[in-house]
Formats: structure tokens, C-alpha cells, sequence
């Protein structure tokens, strides 16, 4: 990989321990405002429509002012001055507001990295660069959740105050050290007047598209993951009993295995068998394992470690070898199609989040073993998808 690959793989691994630092410390906040529970739905929901919205618009400018480090600082500026603001709300509009803020900026951030990586790779070298990225910034939020619990333990408040502090650093470290990207975006006809109806229209242009359906299993492998995520926290909680540090621990071991899975299987696998063979049947292996494992009476028996350490190596593959796939049909507006893609990758975490919600009421392993279904059927699309033949 060359060195600015490098400089901003590690630059986004300290953004993701930074970004994810809230998280364990939210559910205090909610509580100590004597807020439902409803509104942990509303906040996710209210973060993701910023991302959806923004993602596309701030992917386009810096296609077309040809710098992804402009988007890259200056939003985690921004994406601070929020979390200051949400970590101190005292009301529900407050809340709703400053999530909303911390969404769009943070869409910047992590639309302009993938770009960036685009930028100053090719079809060879792309695939492994981009699940690098995967495995650092994956680990990056597992140790985020744990360097968050551990500060915010006595006061919620500390994280949010740690958290916005490290983002203003990291802002001037990307200004001083970061190199910019070489953007080679130029496309006179983009017009960047009316950048939501741009966004709508773009969304249009590649729905026939093979594109079009690289998005479409976008949204749906995000609505499953989620809804796979969702439920397993709430499930180690009311039903396994664990504590806090307890499910941080778990987080940080499905860190750790996703980062040895996308360090050393996913380029390995993508250069001998393809990303669209690999994917299909690492798709195919998470819905698999999942539906067995939801089922499973007793989940610490040895079949069931052994079944489950398979599919957290597989759940976390799908993403960088989705990621690449959609990156090499992007031609020169690396920005923009990144921005579409954490779009539908924001609709999917919207309407998994509140699926998920929804199931835990009427059977806990229910939101399990409809994410198993719906990477299945992602496999199946991408069998009997005529759009993808040719990719």
C-alpha cells in the first residue's frame, strides 16, 4: 500500500475509537433524563436521516472542488462541536437537533476516507487496501466502546468532553499531516445548485444498474447487520445477563476476529476467487451460521463456539468486498458514489434498528433468523442478478 493509504487508514482508525467513545455512556444520558426508551430509536433514526441526506451531497463537493481533506477536517470539527452539544442536552429537541448535526458531519468523514482510499488506489491494489481498512477501523470501535465505558463510568459527561476534545486534535492532525488525495474527478456536466434533487436524481440514474443493485445489497446486508447487532446486544443483556464491560468485552473479541479475518482472508480470497464469487458465498456462510446458531438451544456447547467463531469471521467480510465492488464501478466520481452508498447503507441501519425493535417484543431470536434470511436472499440476487453477470 502506498503511504497516504496507509497515513488515512490509521487516520480513521483514531476516528473510530473517537466516533464510537458515546455509545456505551448514551443509554446513562436517557436515563438520567428520565427519557423512554423510544427515544434511543428516535436518536439512531434522527443520526441516520442526516447520513442518508448528507452523505451523497458532501461525496459531490469534494468531487468537484477536487479535495477530500477539506471534508475530512473541517467536518470533525463540526462532528465535536456536536457530540458537546448532545452529551450536555437536557431536552428532547436538543437531543433530536445535535443528533442530527452529529450525523451530517460525520457522513463527511467517513464518505470522503472510502473516496480517499479510491482516490490513490487501483482495480489490483483496491481490494486489499479497502479491507485493511475494514479490519483497523472495525477494531478502532470495538476499543472505542471500551475507552468510552471505562471514562464515562463515573460521569457520562467525562466521555463526551474526552470524545469532542480528541476529535478537535485529530482535526489539526488531518490539517497539518494528512496529504490530500489526487481527486481525479472531471465531470463539467455535475451541477452542484440543487444538491438534494442531485441526490435524487443520482439515485434515479443508477437504480437499472448494475450499481444500482451493488446499492440495493447495500441496504439490505445494513438493514441485516443491524438487525443482527441490535438484538444481540439486547440479548446478552436481558437474557445472558451480562454487564456493560461484559458486552464491550464481546465487542472488542468480534473486533479483533473481524480484524484477522479482513487482514489476511479477504484479500486472500478476493484475489484468487474474485469479490463477486467471494461475496456470494460469504453471504451465503453468514445466513447459514446465523440460522443454526438461532436455533441452538444450548450457545456454549463446543458446536456452537465453533459455529459462531465462523460466523463472525464471515459477517465481517461482506462489507470491504461489497465496499470494493461498488468502488470499481464509481469510473471518476469516487466522492459521490461513496456518498450513495452510506445512503443506502443509512436507510438499512434506519429500518434494521427499529425491525429488530419491533421482533425482540414477540420472539428474541427472531431478529436473528430474519437477518439470516435476508443475507441469504442477498446471496440470491446476486445469483440470479442479470445486471451483475458481466462484473
Amino acid at each position: 500500500m502506498s503511504k497516504k493509504v496507509s497515513h488515512i487508514i490509521i487516520i480513521m482508525f483514531f476516528m473510530t475509537v473517537l466516533s464510537n467513545m458515546a455509545h456505551p455512556v448514551t443509554p446513562e444520558l436517557v436515563v438520567s433524563l428520565n427519557m423512554p426508551s423510544l427515544m434511543y430509536g428516535i436518536m439512531f433514526a434522527a443520526m441516520s436521516i442526516a447520513s442518508f441526506t448528507m452523505s451523497p451531497i458532501w461525496g459531490s463537493l469534494s468531487d468537484k472542488y477536487k479535495t477530500r481533506k477539506l471534508f475530512l477536517y473541517f467536518p470533525t470539527v463540526g462532528y465535536g462541536l456536536a457530540q458537546i452539544g448532545f452529551g450536555f442536552s437536557t431536552t428532547p429537541i436538543m437531543i433530536i437537533i445535535f443528533r442530527i448535526l452529529g450525523g451530517g458531519f460525520a457522513s463527511s468523514i467517513f464518505t470522503n476516507s472510502i473516496a480517499y482510499i479510491i482516490d490513490e488506489t487501483d482495480n489490483k491494489t483496491r481490494s486489499k487496501a479497502i479491507a485493511y481498512y475494514t479490519a483497523i477501523t472495525g477494531f478502532g470501535m470495538s476499543l472505542g466502546y471500551l475507552v468510552g465505558g471505562y471514562i464515562g463510568a463515573n460521569d457520562y459527561h467525562n466521555a463526551f468532553i474526552f470524545q469532542a476534545i480528541g476529535l478537535f486534535i485529530h482535526a489539526a492532525i488531518i490539517y497539518f499531516f494528512l496529504p490530500d488525495s489526487n481527486v481525479k474527478f472531471n465531470n463539467p456536466n455535475n451541477k452542484s445548485t440543487h444538491l438534494i434533487f442531485q441526490v435524487k436524481d443520482d439515485f434515479k440514474k443508477y437504480l437499472s444498474t448494475a450499481l444500482g443493485t451493488l446499492l440495493l445489497l447495500v441496504l439490505l446486508t445494513s438493514f441485516s447487520y443491524i438487525t443482527y447487532s441490535t438484538g444481540i446486544n439486547y440479548f446478552l443483556k436481558k437474557y445472558l445477563n451480562l454487564t456493560p464491560l461484559q458486552i464491550g468485552y464481546y465487542m472488542a473479541l468480534t473486533g479483533i476476529i473481524g480484524m484477522v479475518a479482513n487482514t489476511y482472508l479477504t484479500p486472500k480470497i478476493s484475489k484468487k476467487y474474485g469479490d463477486k464469487t467471494s461475496l456470494k458465498y460469504v453471504l451465503l456462510t453468514t445466513g447459514i451460521t446465523l440460522i443454526i446458531l438461532s436455533f441452538m438451544k444450548n450457545l456454549l456447547s463446543p458446536i456452537a463456539i465453533i459455529i459462531f467463531l465462523v460466523f463472525i469471521f464471515v459477517i465481517s467480510m461482506f462489507k470491504p468486498l461489497l465496499q470494493t465492488m461498488v468502488s470499481n464501478l464509481s469510473k471518476d466520481e469516487h466522492g459521490k458514489i461513496m456518498g450513495l452508498q452510506i445512503s443506502a447503507n443509512s436507510v438499512g441501519m434506519v429500518g434494521g434498528s427499529l425491525f429488530a425493535g419491533a421482533l425482540l417484543d414477540i420472539y428474541p431470536r427472531m431478529p436473528f433468523i430474519m437477518s439470516a434470511l435476508i443475507f441469504i436472499l442477498s446471496y440470491l440476487i446476486i445469483i440470479f442478478s442479470k445486471k451483475l453477470k458481466k462484473y
